[in-house]
């Protein structure tokens, strides 16, 4: 590449360059806002609808945090296309000024650090993304359905062996997780957690889901051991 485009001459950070951080800072918080209302509207496509309320059958979609993991993702990956004309027009001041901002001049290894860490970062929320939109819970009269994102697992009321809860006002250390919140193990498969952390389920909600999977498995849901009041 040539000096006209990349210029030699390093310069300390600058207004211009604040203006530049500040440009890129709010244009991502545009787009992930963006995505944050595009994603549910994406998501509502795969999967399934469910009456809910107190009849059920219900349906328990991701938790909020694998929301924002999902719409983090998708604005990291589509602000560089949105920046590249204003990216051009920076490089073009910087060729006719003849210098240029670079944090991570002379420091090769700093550099390599923050790309390993930010590819990382991003693989994380890219799993948030394929979990946000391809993972549910659906309790209903056949049993309940546990959708991953690689396998469907089918469990009948009778494969229960366990309904453990933290009751409202009271928390688990070892979870970091207030209540209410609940956990139903199978004699096969993976638990099933669910609570107010699961976008669009309401308390009224969580209590008519939790009556009926302990009318229809017979057991009653018991205190987790290590819950505590706040």
């Amino acid at each position: 590449m040539s000096d006209a485009v990349s210029p030699k001459i390093r310069r300390g950070f600058s207004r211009s360059d604040a203006r530049r951080a500040f440009t890129g800072i709010a244009m991502l918080a545009i787009v992930a806002a963006g995505y944050w209302f595009i994603l549910p509207a994406v998501q509502s496509l795969i999967i399934p609808a469910a009456p809910g309320g107190g009849m059920g059958p219900w349906v328990v979609r991701p938790i909020l945090a694998l929301h924002f993991g999902a719409a983090a993702v998708m604005a990291v990956l589509t602000l560089p296309f949105i920046m590249r004309p204003l990216q051009k027009v920076w490089a073009r001041a910087d060729a006719a000024s003849g210098s240029r901002y670079d944090p991570f001049h002379a420091r090769r290894a700093e550099r390599a650090a923050l790309f390993v860490k930010g590819f990382l970062l991003l693989a994380v929320y890219a799993i948030a993304l394929v979990f946000y939109l391809f993972s549910w819970t659906r309790i209903g009269p056949d049993g309940i359905e546990q959708r991953l994102p690689w396998t469907t697992q089918n469990h009948p009321f009778q494969d229960i062996v366990s309904l453990e809860t933290i009751p409202d006002g009271e928390r688990s250390d070892s979870l970091t997780q207030n209540g209410p919140w609940y956990s139903i193990r199978f004699g096969s498969g993976r638990p099933v957690t669910f609570s107010r952390d699961n976008e669009g389920i309401s308390r009224d909600e969580l209590r008519a889901m939790t009556d009926y999977i302990a009318g229809r498995s017979g057991l009653t849901w018991v205190r987790r051991k290590d819950a505590r009041p706040h």
